[in-house]
């Protein structure tokens, strides 16, 4: 698993190969997901507390389901590549460890990181999942770009939706 998380760290794309092929990696994947929704959490505990720590977890999980089920609609269904065969699980996976470089917002704890830290996890995120997307959909760069941009989209605006005003602190 630790090969694993390196090689999304390092943006290989074989390694987002090799997991689009590995079932077995489904729960070491979900587990990432995991970890980064609660690195998410951390960010809300200086001014938020506990109540932000668990609304911005939950959040980021939430949040990260709908971008992989709006990625298999988009990347499956209305844009597919020619050689597209992807399954929702093979994208559970890849997207999984995709989010890996997340789990830098543990530092968010600290008030002063987070000008730096959030926007860093952020784009590196962005990247990851691009190349998870092509490697997983079989498609170039520009239509994962448009695959990541629009369930990015449709993430945002369900999650707009079913976060309370005010709490993230």
């Amino acid at each position: 698993m630790l090969r694993r998380i390196i090689g999304a760290l390092r943006l290989d794309p074989a390694i987002y190969r090799e997991l689009k092929e590995d079932p077995a990696a489904t729960v070491p994947a979900l587990l990432v997901v995991a970890l980064c929704a609660l690195a998410a959490g951390v960010v809300g505990l200086p001014t938020g507390g506990l109540t932000a720590f668990g609304v911005l977890a939950a959040s980021a999980y939430v949040s990260w389901i709908i971008f992989v089920v709006a990625a298999y609609i988009f990347g499956t269904k209305a844009l597919p590549g020619p050689a597209t065969d992807a399954t929702l699980g093979a994208l559970v996976r890849t997207l999984g460890f995709a989010l890996t470089p997340s789990l830098l917002l543990v530092f968010g704890v600290v008030p002063a990181l987070q000008i730096v830290v959030v926007p860093l996890a952020f784009v590196w995120v962005f990247f990851a999942s691009l190349i998870a997307l092509r490697e997983t959909l079989l498609v170039g760069t520009l239509r994962a770009v448009l695959v990541a941009v629009l369930a990015y989209v449709a993430s945002a605006v369900v999650g707009l939706f079913l976060t309370p005003p005010g709490a993230s602190g």
